[in-house]
């Protein structure tokens, strides 16, 4: 069976709420949604959880109608609409699941993973004044697999905070003559977006391991924003969890987020905002500035972010080889700011 996990990416900066600023022209833009359709044509994917798909809607009529999928869908970052009309007026966007043709799909549930129990964003309605996260929980049936719960997810953006940063970064305090706890300010603003992570995390593993006992396999894929040995990549192998890319290739990096390969949209990605906020610290403009450009060499550093992550009760799975997809062309343009995971798993 292959699988892809793949965030197409909206191509938007949140500056403005009645509609975001597009990063790139239609006409880019429409050229590399034709990259991705014909991408996954010639994939000949079986499973698949795609993330930044926008216009959700319109999307999944081109993956149903071109490439005859079966698809379920979980709007995440939408706004305030009622029938796909409101603010703001570009974002619709959503996690998209697919299937090819001759298997069954069926929507389990989509959860919230920033206000666990409830939450308002749906296709035909959302209620949603700022950013969220969710999981889209699928299922399906494979032969020799029996059912299969299919998790697609894309947590929270903000910066990861390694140790090699909080390093560079306390060497420019250094150079900076910062405080101590001006630097243990800044530290902990860049904790928060790990922090976020891992409570996102957190949330989908509780509600998973309500959910788990009915299925014999567990497939989760999606961008989780965070390194393979990092805290949240833990959390997933405690709960039984194995890396795909890792049991194909060992310590191969896999950079799915790569700026020095992906040049082309890693320019235009350049303009979204960093998260990390020095704006409100009484710091002198340059120390801003400083500042500013570490975290964004940190933002724009090669990694690999997308996963896809697998688990069973009894069977054993053998990943036969897994890849990047989504490479840039000839011309240097490619279908995405990440490039998709694309693994091959079978039942030995």
């Amino acid at each position: 069976m292959r699988f892809l996990s793949f965030n197409l990416w909206h191509g938007l900066t949140p500056s403005n709420p009645v509609a975001f600023e597009a990063l790139e022209s239609t006409g880019r833009l429409e050229l590399r949604r034709a990259m991705q359709l014909e991408l996954l044509q010639k994939l000949k994917v079986d499973i698949g959880f795609l993330q930044e798909v926008n216009p959700a809607t319109q999307r999944i009529r081109e993956f149903s109608e071109v490439l005859k999928f079966s698809c379920t869908v979980q709007p995440d970052l939408v706004g305030l609409k009622l029938f796909g009309l409101g603010l703001p007026l570009n974002l619709n966007s959503g996690l998209v699941t697919f299937t090819s043709s001759n298997l069954s799909l069926k929507k389990v549930a989509g959860v919230s993973l920033s206000r666990p129990g409830t939450h308002w964003v749906h296709s035909w309605a959302s209620w949603q004044l700022k950013e969220e996260r969710f999981a889209l929980f699928s299922e399906t049936i494979l032969p020799k697999w029996g059912r299969v719960l299919l998790v697609n997810t894309h947590l929270h953006h903000g910066l990861e905070s390694t140790p090699q940063f909080e390093e560079q970064l306390v060497e420019l305090g250094e150079e900076l003559d910062l405080s101590p706890s001006a630097v243990t300010e800044l530290k902990l603003r860049l904790r928060a977006g790990q922090a976020r992570r891992l409570q996102e995390l957190k949330v989908l593993l509780e509600e998973l391991q309500r959910r788990e006992k009915r299925y014999e396999v567990v497939v989760l894929g999606g961008d989780l924003n965070c390194s393979p040995f990092g805290p949240e990549a833990e959390l997933l192998r405690a709960a039984g969890f194995q890396d795909a890319w890792q049991e194909a290739n060992g310590e191969a990096p896999g950079y799915s987020y790569d700026g020095s390969v992906n040049v082309a949209n890693h320019i235009l990605q350049e303009r979204f905002p960093l998260t990390l906020v020095v704006e409100d610290l009484s710091f002198d403009p340059k120390v801003k500035e400083a500042l500013l450009k570490l975290a964004r060499r940190q933002e724009s550093r090669p990694r690999r972010i997308d996963y896809l992550w697998i688990k069973s009760r009894s069977l054993k799975l053998k990943v036969q080889q897994a890849q990047l997809v989504g490479l840039p062309d000839a011309e240097g343009l490619a279908p995405s700011d990440h490039f998709g995971v694309c693994a091959d798993i079978e039942v030995e």
